[in-house]
């Protein structure tokens, strides 16, 4: 399914890969397709984060920022 990214940025995009291609809980197996990975950045590293709201999982995705 093709969808639109304009106005969005690179790390918005990746974002929404996450929340649309990782969507299964590593630990548990549970399928969380109406999740969402939250994004914060400090300027060398981007970090998302998923929390499995089935047994409380963290899953983490980091991103180094080159220079």
């Amino acid at each position: 399914m093709a969808t639109s990214n304009r106005g969005m940025n690179p790390l918005d995009t990746l974002r929404g890969r996450y929340d649309d291609v990782e969507t299964v809980c590593p630990a548990c197996g549970y399928d969380d397709a109406d999740g969402k990975w939250t994004g914060e950045t400090d300027g060398a590293e981007v970090r998302y984060e998923h929390a499995c709201p089935s047994c409380g999982h963290v899953a983490v995705r980091r991103i180094t920022i080159g220079r």
